[in-house]
């Protein structure tokens, strides 16, 4: 067992919102999680429904033309929590890889500088690591 994965990428593609499975989020179904969460920073339904039908780069690109919500820095981290919860919930092969990580640290590792969500160059809050830590304990209880 592993103490630490600090990509997700390879076998552990599975950890990342870029991965292809199906996730349905406040009664909309996206093709991953990353859409699923661009998709949160407005209210409105039609422009939700843009992020139905993108790939991961396209939902992450349209996800910084949308006027933001008022109080996406707020909600943004529960947010995350849901859409990944919502993802290993509703998909139990993946949910199963999650649990078969053990107790390894999970670190979302980036070249592309997302010191928020994850750790580049050896610095980052890793927020999405986290999150997925938390989900990963919660499906065990």
């Amino acid at each position: 067992m592993v103490d630490e994965i600090d990509r997700f990428d390879g076998k552990y593609l599975f950890l990342s919102n870029f991965y292809i499975c199906d996730v349905e989020y406040d009664g909309i179904l996206y093709p991953h999680t990353e859409a699923a969460f661009h998709a949160q920073k407005v209210f409105d339904d039609e422009t939700k429904m843009k992020f139905t039908n993108v790939t991961p780069k396209q939902s992450k690109r349209l996800g910084r033309k949308v006027k933001l919500r008022e109080d996406w820095n707020e909600v943004k981290d529960n947010i995350m929590y849901e859409v990944c919860k919502a993802k290993f919930e509703q998909n139990p092969d993946i949910r199963k890889l999650l649990l078969e990580t053990g107790d390894a640290t999970l670190i979302e590792g980036n070249t592309w500088n997302d010191q928020y969500w994850g750790v580049c160059r050896g610095k980052g809050r890793n927020q999405l690591g986290k999150t997925l830590m938390r989900i990963r304990e919660e499906l065990r209880e």
